[in-house]
């Protein structure tokens, strides 16, 4: 038995007002990670200069946003079961205002989603452009596609198979989630592999540390696996919502709608749990750990043989680089100055420097 659109309008309102409860909840530790900043008796409200202004600003175009679509969806229903004598003529006018602004609504949310995802994985690699190229191409490609949907949609006529899974509309659809779903996973995979090299290469220098003979007691690093593992099951669920309706696009389903609902606010609690993990202490700890490897292999190319030593010191006369695995944020990057052991336990973390000598 076929599925109505009626109940299919529905159950996409009810599903999609459920999970924007459980956005909003995430919304607040958003605006915690955003406008708060230290932990303890140091914790206070970001200054100006502070505030990550383009992050803050594409949050609360998500917060809007998804308001904004519920909203849509409730008039959507009451135009078509209260002011109508005829709900299906209602439902299926894709090129009525209320059908486009919330296919717009959805567009919206998703390629914003993508280009934070995006954004994420070009911090933590160092802000080398050539690791997240594929991921750009892919992203381009499903904006041309949501454009086209979005056009297309406007063209139809009003009708019991002008729909979202009408001929006319059905390839944009699956073009665009194809091409999402591929571009998660591709731009997801290569991001908790950096995060994880990361990880990896604290623990080693860690067990190094509390293995060797050193001048002080040096506190395990923070360890990242909780990162990785939030990443990938946000991300995991994101890529799960949007398989589904790629599947129920390419049999040309009415449970299309309640998918696509699904899929709207899914994207907006993956887009805040990866913004409440990816505090702008941690921007810097990737970042200065991509400048030691990078460092590395400069020294390393321009010495000729070299050996490679990592070591945990303080104050030595070598020319070590710096690489805060720990993020910290406040610790001495030169050789001149000497931190203390109450420095880096407030910091939570150990000071870890690779020394590139000549052999």
């Amino acid at each position: 038995m076929a599925f109505p659109m009626t109940a299919a309008q529905l159950a996409g309102n009810f599903c999609q007002t459920l999970l924007y409860g459980m956005y909003l909840v995430t919304c607040t530790f958003c605006a915690r990670t955003l406008l708060i900043t230290g932990s303890g008796r140091d914790e206070r409200w970001v200054r100006l200069n502070e505030l990550r202004w383009m992050m803050a600003i594409v949050a609360v175009i998500f917060f809007i946003v998804s308001t904004f679509d519920i909203a849509l969806g409730l008039l959507h229903n009451y135009e078509a079961f209260v002011n109508s004598d005829d709900p299906l003529r209602v439902l299926t006018n894709t090129s009525d205002w209320i059908d486009i602004a919330r296919a717009t609504d959805q567009g919206i949310l998703m390629v914003l989603a993508d280009f934070v995802l995006i954004y994420r994985c070009w911090i933590v690699y160092g802000r080398r452009w050539l690791v997240v190229l594929p991921s750009v191409i892919f992203y381009i490609g499903g904006t041309a596609s949501i454009t086209g949907l979005l056009v297309m949609a406007g063209k139809q006529a009003t009708g019991s198979d002008s729909t979202l899974a009408s001929d006319a509309i059905t390839p944009w659809f699956l073009s665009f989630y194809a091409i999402t779903a591929v571009q998660n996973v591709l731009t997801t995979g290569i991001l908790i592999w950096r995060i994880w090299r990361v990880e990896k290469e604290s623990e080693r220098y860690y067990n190094t540390s509390t293995t060797g003979s050193t001048s002080f007691h040096a506190t395990q690093p923070r360890r990242l696996s909780q990162v990785i593992r939030v990443i990938a099951e946000s991300g995991a669920a994101y890529t799960l919502t949007v398989l589904v309706t790629f599947i129920l696009s390419a049999i040309q389903s009415n449970a299309l709608y309640p998918a696509s609902d699904i899929a709207l606010q899914a994207t907006g609690i993956a887009f805040n749990i990866i913004l409440i993990r990816s505090s702008a202490r941690r921007d810097h700890q990737f970042t200065m750990y991509d400048q030691g490897e990078r460092s590395t292999i400069f020294n390393a190319a321009h010495r000729g043989s070299t050996t490679l030593k990592g070591s945990i010191h303080l104050g030595e006369r070598s020319r070590p680089q710096d690489v805060e695995l720990a993020g910290i944020g406040g610790l001495s990057h030169g050789t001149d100055n000497v931190s203390t052991q109450e420095d880096f336990d407030k910091a939570g973390g150990i000071k870890i420097t690779r020394t590139v000598e000549a052999s």
